[in-house]
């Protein structure tokens, strides 16, 4: 992949190079450059090149449906798989946490290279996550009849038996087909939220794996080592911003929703598509000198 990209900026940046080309050569680079985090000097060493800089976005995280948690989650680990560390603040009525929360943000730290792919990465996967929620959604909530069993209330719906609920009766539901509707609903909240988290687990994966291809191809340059500092200065930097930071508390999961969620971010778009697959000894030559 390096000597890909190598290739590709030796070609954008020849003077021999038609306009046309070099654009399209620059583009491809530049689209490389920012899938796993490295800029044009680490390229031409082989190494990650520049000091790091190590510097903080933010992004705002939806919370329509009191979701924002599991959105948060599936975002942290993707950004965790390219390196970087992230931590959600929220403003809502005291007590209620993050599920009432007005405006939820995501504070990413990590180095400016992998910063600048994530400011384009996150609002993409972002999109695709609740596109892709939709279908499967659909599905889960049509072919899982066990998920409207009337035997008893659901979970934490105990009163949906009362005869003075007016929330209940006032619609003419009679309790059994109410108690339907509550497990209908808790069943489709419990998959949604962990089809989020599974999808971020796929998207993460995938980005892992291209990281690894990386690692391997730069092992005995010297270069391991400085990527290894880039990860303990964006600890360093993360503890410093946000000292005793607490962990989130784990959750259980829907196993359906995070297997569906997982299977879809594993087919998740990381805006690469339209790179030619082209390896380093087929791109096209550079152009040779003229001569005097």
């Amino acid at each position: 992949m390096l000597e890909r990209v190598r290739r590709l900026l030796d070609l954008a940046e020849h003077p021999g190079t038609g306009e046309e080309e070099a654009a399209v050569a620059s583009a491809h680079a530049a689209a490389l450059m920012l899938r796993y985090g490295l800029d044009s000097s680490a390229v031409r060493r082989g190494t990650t090149g520049r000091s790091e800089t190590i510097d903080g976005i933010e992004f705002e995280v939806s919370n329509r449906g009191g979701h924002a948690r599991e959105r948060c989650w599936a975002l942290h680990l993707v950004c965790d798989a390219l390196g970087c560390k992230g931590a959600q603040h929220w403003t809502a009525v005291k007590g209620r946490g993050i599920r009432g929360a007005g405006r939820v943000t995501m504070t990413v730290i990590g180095p400016e290279p992998v910063l600048d792919g994530l400011r384009i990465l996150l609002p993409s996967l972002t999109l695709q996550m609740e596109n892709h929620l939709i279908p499967a959604l659909h599905h889960f909530t049509t072919t899982a009849p066990h998920h409207l069993d009337t035997t008893g209330p659901p979970s934490g719906a105990g009163d949906v038996h009362s005869p003075g609920d007016g929330d209940v009766h006032s619609l003419g539901d009679g309790p059994g087909l109410s108690v339907a509707k509550a497990r209908r609903a808790q069943a489709a909240t419990a998959f949604r939220r962990a089809f989020y988290v599974g999808f971020g687990s796929g998207v993460a994966t995938k980005l892992r794996a291209r990281v690894a291809e990386v690692s391997e191809q730069i092992k005995g340059t010297g270069a391991e080592l400085v990527l290894l500092d880039r990860t303990a200065l964006v600890q360093a930097e993360f503890a410093r911003r946000y000292p005793g930071l607490k962990k989130a508390r784990s959750t259980p999961l829907d196993p359906t929703g995070y297997t569906s969620g997982r299977q879809a971010g594993h087919q998740a778009d990381l805006n690469d598509r339209t790179l030619s697959d082209l390896p380093a000894n087929e791109l096209p030559p550079i152009p040779s000198p003229p001569t005097p």
